[in-house]
């Protein structure tokens, strides 16, 4: 399925069909985006305005789509830069006091565990092995090659990702 998708947007846009090829990635990815930027910046605001910005470059980007990667790792790839963009968009704005910073969890809170509170805690390369291989259902094969890793090592990440994610909700962290 997904080949066929990466075929008919590459013919699309070698017929300068952009806008019908523009709704194709639209109508199979938006959801998709929206999740991967707000388990990325656990903010459904901020995931919302990212998502828009991720279409708006991929609206840009779509003439010199070439096909050399398939159409989830291409848009993969400009997702995650939107995203560390807004996050350090984010950073620069905040400015809060010591005072608002908020309590720790309680014990009874541990099994409303809020996920993209968790996948922040988390180093950047297990948030993402976690996103894309759960969230995104993604496989080992996919994953490696989107982040241009071993097979063995996205194995590695996600079992560690498990145990510190694990690791945070038993911490209350």
């Amino acid at each position: 399925m997904c080949a066929r998708m990466d075929e008919d947007l590459q013919e699309l846009v070698g017929q300068s069909r952009h806008r019908e090829a523009f709704e194709l990635v639209l109508a199979r990815y938006q959801n998709k985006v929206f999740r991967l930027a707000y388990s990325i910046l656990g903010n459904e605001a901020l995931a919302e305005e990212a998502a828009q910005d991720i279409f708006v470059r991929v609206w840009k980007a779509l003439p010199v789509y070439n096909g050399r990667a398939s159409v989830s790792t291409w848009l993969y790839a400009i997702s995650r830069n939107a995203c560390r963009s807004a996050r350090k968009r984010q950073a620069s704005r905040r400015e809060s006091p010591l005072e608002e910073t908020p309590e720790p969890q309680s014990p009874s809170h541990l099994m409303q565990v809020d996920v993209p509170a968790l996948l922040c805690r988390l180093p950047e390369v297990y948030r993402r092995v976690l996103t894309l291989f759960y969230l995104e259902e993604k496989s080992y094969q996919e994953i490696s090659r989107m982040l241009d890793l071993p097979m063995g090592t996205v194995k590695t990440h996600l079992h560690r990702a498990k145990k510190e994610a694990a690791a945070v909700v038993a911490s209350g962290r």
